[in-house]
């Protein structure tokens, strides 16, 4: 891969990290989105700092940055304290199989920034590296935000490629990229298990995906050769409400006909309101390496069942489970507490009975997959 080709996916190095800062720090249209934030993020910031939503506020933190890791270190205690105010309490599972092992992460996705958020700040208690993110390129627009994620060694994954020379070109970059990354530089990598998010709350591996990683190595390595060398672990994110649930029941219909900047300031939207919404419980497990495989189908089923047997069942997905069923809340009073039962219900009183249906299923998708994970005739 040539070096233009690197540059063309990479995250920004640490020589890079200076000049990033000071443009970071001169951009106004940063400033004019932390200005208008304020009153939304006064309650997630830490106190000493959230009234000082500016450029001095932004300049007190990062002006000293001059490598990713010393950038992160400073982004730390602001997610700690978003992930303080934005859950009633996190949780991390299978923290056995968290170490220093590099290890090429499959994740479920339902949220932008989120799902990997969550686990570099567990990788970073444990002070361990932090990952390299697979980002979608419809995230990208040159300007601040772009900035912002590839300091977190956010990476380009290319989507919407014409052409099947194009797109094998791409493809075989983005697979030497993530494999480089892994067995020569030691450095972790995560990777949804889709493109896109999993807005109907089926988490589900594309087969497509893993082949995708194995392509810049299949000629010399094996499918079984290739996962014991990049330590494929499947990741599973459990939130307990998701913040962007009603925007995800009513969909993105006619985001075709919206001019890419369109497209990109809703994106940026939807991560900031993923970021400083209430999320209730969330739990991360870290499934066990997955080391054999005769085939990608088999291997992506192999991480649905991780993930099915591992997501964390919250009340809200049993009780959207009984009312898709059927049930009245009123039949639902004596099973659950009847404060929690009315709160979740009435976050969506507002919407009609077929978006209701599609909220409440989106909710239940993780139990209804668990159970049928459970069943004799679910496939493994």
């Amino acid at each position: 891969m040539s070096f233009e080709d690197l540059y063309n996916i990479h995250h920004y190095e640490d020589d890079e990290v200076p000049e990033v800062i000071s443009q970071l720090l001169e951009d106004q249209d940063l400033f004019a989105l932390v200005s208008t934030l304020k009153p939304g993020l006064q309650k997630y910031l830490p106190s000493f700092i959230s009234t000082k939503l500016s450029k001095n506020f932004l300049t007190t933190i990062f002006r000293d940055s001059d490598s990713i890791e010393s950038f992160q270190n400073s982004l730390a205690p602001i997610v700690e304290e978003m992930i303080k105010r934005t859950t009633s309490e996190f949780t991390i599972s299978g923290i056995e199989n968290l170490n220093s092992i590099p290890a090429l992460y499959i994740s479920n996705h339902r949220d932008i920034a989120l799902d990997s958020l969550f686990l570099n700040i567990a990788r970073y208690r444990q002070g361990l590296s932090t990952v390299r993110i697979a980002i979608g390129d419809n995230l990208l627009n040159g300007k601040f935000s772009e900035k912002i994620m590839r300091l977190n060694k956010s990476f380009i994954v290319h989507r919407e490629i014409k052409g099947v020379k194009e797109t094998l070109k791409k493809l075989m970059n983005l697979s030497a990229y993530v494999n480089k990354s892994l067995i020569e530089d030691r450095e972790s990598i995560w990777i949804a298990q889709l493109e896109g998010r999993a807005n109907d709350g089926n988490d589900i591996t594309d087969p497509a995906v893993l082949k995708m990683l194995h392509l810049s190595q299949r000629k010399e390595n094996d499918l079984n050769n290739w996962l014991n060398e990049v330590n494929l672990t499947p990741i599973t994110i459990s939130y307990e409400f998701d913040p962007l649930d009603v925007t995800k029941a009513i969909g993105w219909e006619g985001w075709r006909d919206l001019s890419l900047e369109e497209n990109n300031k809703r994106d940026i939207k939807e991560l900031i309101n993923g970021l400083t919404g209430n999320k209730g419980r969330v739990n991360l497990h870290i499934g066990e390496p997955i080391k054999n495989s005769d085939s990608y189908e088999e291997l992506a089923r192999a991480i649905d069942k991780s993930m099915h047997e591992n997501f964390k069942i919250y009340p809200s997905a049993e009780i959207s489970d009984q009312l898709l069923e059927g049930k009245t809340a009123n039949e639902l009073g004596d099973a659950f507490n009847k404060e929690y039962l009315h709160n979740f219900i009435t976050r969506f009183k507002s919407l009609d009975e077929e978006l209701k249906v599609k909220v409440f299923a989106m909710y239940a998708a993780p139990l209804i997959n668990k159970r049928r994970g459970q069943s004799s005739d679910w496939p493994h």
